[in-house]
């Protein structure tokens, strides 16, 4: 266990140290403030997704993104860009590791800078922020990114797990239920602070929340798969024994996660919840099919949902410029 512990501490610091001199070559070549950064232009091409009804909420999910500003990471960012622009954005929500690989210090980790503010900076993306935790955001101080709320005015995380509601129209309003899946695995707590890990309070706080919605729409994401079929990672044991039995006792709409780097679309019944695997915001994986896939693809990219009150568009968008997957979920 000592060993295991100083390996995992030494791979840590030597990545860590990596990212800093990769911060040190970039942000030497330009300006901490956030307001004289240059905007980002995509390449010019034509959004797949044609102008659709702006009456309708519109948001993004990305996960598995913050890869140091590299090129794959802002190929998926222009193509948001480029879709943003011809939507109305409402906001954006993230399914964790914000920030490969070993998450942020602190409010004032040079990492903000490099893997957010200097990457989308275009006007279409100043919208809201919702982020969830991802395990590598566990690596260094994920407090921090829930401070960082009160430094930046879009990036929203008022707790290591929370809830909002947003409204569609007059009479429709959405849940949205963000979980800390890294509290909920045990495999974690053997590297890091087991004192903060809080599994039975998050699992009643989810419980009394569904128990008392008043919401027709209701989403709930983090950063582990309930379901997937990738060749990496694959399903949660965990999340299937303690969540998902809320999930079907409360007739949750979609589960939102990344974790395995592919798109994925999984569902045990006709009715039942939709599963969602979006973790390809800078990097992609092998992917596989089982008896629950819909859907699976290795492609970069982000998935957009478009809501009214009685329907959920969700599109899997590639970072080249294609609707990889569409899907409505009608209530």
């Amino acid at each position: 266990m000592i060993f295991k512990s100083i390996h995992y501490n030494y791979n840590k610091c030597f990545v860590r140290l990596i990212n800093l001199v990769i911060v040190l070559i970039v942000l030497a070549s330009c300006t901490h403030d956030k307001q004289s950064l240059p905007i980002n232009t995509s390449p010019i091409a034509q959004s797949p997704i044609v102008p659709i009804d702006t009456t309708s909420l519109n948001f993004f999910i990305l996960s598995d993104w913050g890869f140091n500003g590299f090129i794959d990471q802002r190929r998926v960012k222009w193509e948001m860009n480029k879709i943003a622009k011809v939507i109305k954005l409402s906001y954006i929500l993230t399914c964790g590791d914000n920030f490969q690989d070993v998450g942020v210090t602190s409010v004032n980790d040079p990492l903000w800078q490099l893997n957010y503010v200097s990457v989308y900076n275009d006007s279409s993306l100043l919208v809201p922020w919702y982020p969830a935790l991802g395990n590598h955001d566990y690596m260094s101080n994920p407090d921090a990114q829930v401070e960082y709320s009160a430094i930046n005015t879009y990036w929203n995380m008022p707790a290591r797990y929370y809830s909002y509601v947003k409204q569609v129209d007059s009479n429709t309003y959405a849940r949205y239920i963000v979980l800390d899946t890294y509290d909920l695995i045990t495999k974690y707590q053997s590297l890091a602070d087991t004192t903060k890990f809080d599994t039975i309070t998050q699992y009643v706080w989810l419980k009394n929340i569904l128990s008392d919605l008043k919401e027709k729409w209701i989403f709930v994401y983090g950063h582990h798969p309930m379901f997937s079929a990738s060749l990496v990672h694959g399903d949660t044991k965990e999340l299937k024994i303690m969540v998902k039995p809320l999930f079907d006792t409360y007739n949750v709409d979609f589960y939102i996660c990344g974790h395995d780097h592919d798109f994925e679309h999984a569902r045990e019944s006709n009715r039942g919840t939709d599963y969602i695997v979006t973790g390809t915001g800078g990097t992609v994986r092998p992917i596989g099919y089982d008896d629950k896939t819909i859907f699976s693809l290795s492609a970069l990219g982000f998935t957009y949902i478009s809501l009214t009150t009685d329907k959920a568009k969700l599109y899997f968008i590639t970072a080249d410029n294609k609707v990889g997957y569409s899907y409505v979920r009608i209530k």
